[in-house]
């Protein structure tokens, strides 16, 4: 999952790279994410994320504090997995 959202492929994941994803996902599932989480925006998914799991609080994530965040609280997953059924 974290190469999925690495994409430059330089060991981090930042906030823009998780949001293109993340709001690609969005923009494929349509309206059936917009029914499933109707306050939930790509960008507050996205912000919601890091601010669990960014504990350098710089606006990355390292395979380490994805991993640990993962580990911590599984909801982390499921939020990341949003294209899951």
């Amino acid at each position: 999952a974290f190469k999925l959202y690495d994409v430059d492929d330089d060991g981090f994941i930042t906030r823009e790279e998780m949001y293109s994803i993340v709001d690609a996902i969005y923009q494929m599932l349509g309206s059936q994410a917009r029914e499933e989480d109707e306050e939930e925006s790509p960008r507050r998914r996205v912000d919601r994320i890091f601010e669990q799991l960014d504990k350098n609080n710089d606006n990355r994530l390292t395979i380490e504090e994805f991993k640990e965040g993962s580990r911590h609280d599984p909801k982390i997953v499921q939020a990341l997995s949003l294209y899951a059924p």
